[in-house]
């Protein structure tokens, strides 16, 4: 890939901040449960070495877009996280990067949104998941319904989205509908929408749960789409919704191929370079992180690999994108299977997308490109 190229591909930077109250019994993250006990300082000041010395991967490009996630890293010190953006900002940083930071309602207050504004964040996720204290109960969250609506109302007039969990143990398409009536009375600007699933290495693989039938399922997800389409709300991705204007621009990024720096413990990265693509991670312990940035599982992405990797990240966006606007060149082979997926009616014939008939079975579209 020549440097031409390579300066072309956009590049995000995520920033990992391990620390959670609890362990969620749905989540596979990278986190510790440990109290932060002033590790933030010490974390930042070995995410600012990180970035400085991944200058050979930045490669003279500006970060598009930078997230906090975690974890939960609004247990982390708003001077920790403004010492990591003071120290990119000049050289990395355009003057319109969107800067996200992801939040606990527990953790919500006015004046720590206001901090955290000054500090250079300019976007608010919030992992509220449920307004119900049963299905919250049963999703092992830290917070309760009324915290979730004092943190809802005090991101009125930010930039702001929330996550909300569906599939949940005991939840009804009633109780479903309420949690979303009450994102869109909020009007806040982006919704992201998870059904639960249960990873292997969590604390809700090893119980045995009853989650809502297929039908169940199905009807929360009709529900989703009348009650938002007709709230002004539009999906863009399998599990985003936004107001005109308002998509992730750091997912955008990751879906539509283009390259992302992954600092802190556990955090993942896909870069370009001169020979190909590349993802890795970062050691998972923290303390291990705080002594040494060292990277792990360092993969060359090519061939089959690579076409199995565009198509989960390309085929997520609702209504597909034109060629030029992939960050990558797809290859030869890429584009065999992609025929043939238009060939059985599943993609797009003028851009890179799924059709209706594609999107409503995406798993099995995707299974194409193995």
């Amino acid at each position: 890939m020549k440097a031409l190229l390579l300066n072309k591909v956009p590049l995000s930077l995520y920033v990992h901040l391990p620390w959670c109250e609890t362990q969620c019994p749905y989540c596979d993250f990278s986190i510790t449960t440990d109290p932060v006990n002033g590790n933030d300082a010490r974390l930042a000041e070995a995410i600012i070495k990180d970035v400085n010395q991944s200058k050979h991967l930045i490669a003279g490009r500006k970060f598009k877009t930078i997230y906090f996630g975690g974890g939960t890293p609004s247990l982390a010190s708003t001077e920790s996280i403004k010492h990591i953006l003071d120290s990119i900002k000049d050289k990395f940083l355009f003057n319109e990067t969107e800067i996200t930071l992801e939040m606990n309602p527990n953790d919500v207050s006015r004046n720590r949104i206001d901090e955290l504004l000054m500090a250079g964040i300019n976007r608010i996720s919030l992992g509220i998941q449920s307004y119900n204290n049963q299905e919250l109960q049963a999703l092992g969250r830290n917070h309760d319904r009324e915290s979730a609506i004092q943190a809802t109302r005090a991101l009125k007039g930010i930039n702001s989205t929330i996550d909300l969990i569906y599939g949940i143990e005991k939840q009804t398409p009633k109780s479903f509908t309420a949690n979303l009536e009450r994102i869109i009375q909020s009007n806040i600007n982006h919704l992201s929408l998870y059904q639960l699933t249960i990873e292997p290495n969590t604390i809700f693989y090893k119980k045995e749960l009853k989650l809502p039938d297929e039908e169940e399922i199905e009807k929360i997800e009709f529900i989703a789409k009348d009650l938002l389409e007709k709230n002004g709300y539009k999906q863009y991705e399998v599990s985003s919704w936004s107001k005109p204007g308002y998509e992730s621009q750091h997912n955008m990024n990751y879906w539509q191929f283009g390259d992302f720096l992954g600092v802190g413990p556990g955090s993942h990265s896909k870069i370009s370079n001169e020979e190909g693509i590349i993802r890795f991670r970062k050691i998972k312990p923290l303390e291990g992180y705080i002594q040494n940035q060292r990277s792990t599982d360092i993969k060359n992405i090519a061939d089959n690999d690579l076409d199995i990797d565009l198509a989960m990240n390309l085929l997520r966006i609702k209504n597909g994108l034109q060629q030029k606007d992939v960050s990558t060149t797809l290859p030869a082979s890429f584009l065999k299977k992609y025929q043939r997926g238009v060939d059985e009616g599943l993609l797009l014939k003028d851009r890179i997308g799924a059709t209706q008939k594609g999107y409503q079975f995406l798993n099995e579209t995707i299974q194409l490109f193995f």
